[in-house]
């Protein structure tokens, strides 16, 4: 996969400069946006996350830039055998983890089993998993023609023994290994793998570093210290890189959303005051916070690529009339509510991801239309994390990522992303029906949408091979230097 994706790049690339092969060696150094608290692929929820599980494991399918499903680590689509109930999945011969071990159909099994049993909505439709042969079989519960497009997804990615990696050194069968992981100094040090299946990376080695804030990220690119750039010059108006800069920018596949804990669990548990938040915000507000990245405003986890309708004039800037009605009947319920009752509540954000205090901040003027006070709170990704997944704050500003052609997993990621069990439920029993999962979305608001938006990243003109796949996964694997650079 990752072979014809740079085979397009090194076409379009010579015709430019004149190059007859990319150039091997050298180091790169690109920003995460935020930090990567998890290098487990099933934990991995954030860009930055699914980024970097994507350069250290691979997954039996990828799906490239134009959303189309294609075999990785399987050698063809799913054989499903009607009478038995069952699909059965080949498996590459001679793919090894970085340890030098072989991948067997055991890992495939196990660690797929992994994902059945902590991602319950992604193999919702599998009722077992065995080894099999050449490759692993999947008993389904019903047929479902989305099989591959699940077993892409980067949550699925194949672990040694299908155990939980290492948490600094973790062993997959992808292009990089990590060679280093210092939160302090917020880097990720990764080297190219030499034995990957697919080919090795150009790059010897790809430094990946996040930042609390823009301007630091920001100014190591414009002084020439970093190469690859989420804010590059756009930081600054009118500045100049110390190096000739470009720009690629990806899908609009990263969904913002509020989500919901329990210090408060009678406010924010109550649909009625969900409700009224998810109308009391002006998402037409949002397109200003990002620097030149394209944005979509939404109240469903689902893109427009997929069926879900743009928002009208109205959907964009909010109903605070209709909003402070819907928070007048919750408050019959909960006293909390009730105008004058003193109810302030506390968003947390990710100190790692500088946009999100941005986010809050919208996010804020809603409640201030509904008369509810808040406090904003930024904290280290691994504490968010923490008090998100224990219910211990009353909002949080999340993301979800998932390939923009493939609504089965912007539903199923929405609902669990907000501990709601409904798609899991229903994919159970095959795929979803859209209008069915819209309808119970909207009366349910496991979390509330903010908007889609791509990532546009900034990179030196000598550095070639930079595109995104649909999930806007930056394809850092692929880089290589202009011939002639380190």
């Amino acid at each position: 996969m990752r072979a014809r994706w740079l085979m397009v790049m090194i076409g379009a690339t010579s015709l430019a400069h004149g190059e007859t092969r990319p150039h091997y060696g050298g180091t790169i150094e690109a920003a995460l946006l935020g930090a990567p608290v998890a290098l487990d692929p099933i934990a991995a929820q954030t860009s930055a996350e699914l980024t970097v599980v994507g350069l250290v494991f691979d997954t039996l399918y990828a799906i490239g830039p134009d959303g189309a499903v294609q075999p990785h680590l399987a050698i063809g689509p799913p054989v499903l055998d009607a009478a038995r109930g069952t699909a059965h999945v080949s498996l590459r011969r001679g793919v090894v983890f970085h340890d030098g071990t072989a991948l067997a159909p055991s890992d495939v099994a196990d660690s797929l089993e992994r994902v059945r049993g902590s991602l319950g909505w992604l193999l919702a439709p599998v009722s077992a998993i065995r080894a099999s042969g050449d490759g692993i079989d999947l008993v389904l519960r019903a047929p479902n023609l989305d099989l591959a497009q699940l077993l892409a997804l980067p949550q699925t990615a194949i672990t040694r023994r299908g155990q939980p990696p290492n948490a600094a050194r973790p062993v997959g069968s992808g292009p990089f290994v990590v060679e280093g992981l210092d939160r302090v100094n917020k880097r990720l040090v990764l080297k190219a793998f030499d034995h990957h299946f697919a080919g090795r990376p150009y790059l010897d080695r790809l430094v990946l570093g996040w930042f609390d804030t823009p301007d630091g990220e920001a100014r190591r690119f414009e002084t020439g210290a970093a190469q690859l750039s989420a804010r590059g010059v756009a930081a600054f108006a009118g500045a100049r890189p110390k190096y000739a800069a470009s720009e690629v920018e990806s899908p609009a596949a990263l969904l913002l959303f509020v989500g919901f804990g329990r210090l408060h669990a009678q406010v924010t548990g109550d649909r009625g005051f969900r409700k009224a938040l998810d109308l009391a915000l002006d998402r037409g507000a949002l397109a200003t916070i990002t620097t030149g990245e394209h944005t979509r405003p939404t109240r469903l986890p689902l893109p427009v690529e997929t069926g879900a309708a743009p928002l009208d004039a109205v959907g964009r800037a909010g109903d605070a009339a209709a909003a402070r009605g819907v928070l007048a009947e919750a408050a019959k319920r909960v006293p909390a509510l009730a105008a004058g009752a003193g109810l302030k509540l506390a968003i947390l954000v990710d100190q790692t991801r500088p946009d999100d205090r941005e986010l809050a901040l919208r996010v804020s003027r809603g409640l201030d239309r509904l008369g509810i006070g808040f406090t904003i709170e930024a904290l280290p990704a691994e504490r968010l994390r923490d008090r998100a997944g224990r219910g211990d704050c009353d909002l949080w500003i999340g993301q979800v990522a998932a390939p923009i052609s493939v609504a089965t997993a912007w539903w199923g990621a929405a609902f669990a992303a907000g501990n709601d069990d409904w798609a899991q439920i229903r994919l159970a029993a095959g795929p979803l029906d859209a209008a069915a999962a819209s309808a119970e979305f909207a009366r349910r608001l496991p979390i509330v949408p903010l908007m889609f938006r791509s990532l546009l990243v900034w990179h030196r003109t000598d550095v070639h091979g930079l595109a995104f796949d649909a999930a806007a996964r930056p394809g850092l694997a692929d880089l290589y230097w202009h011939k002639g650079r380190p």
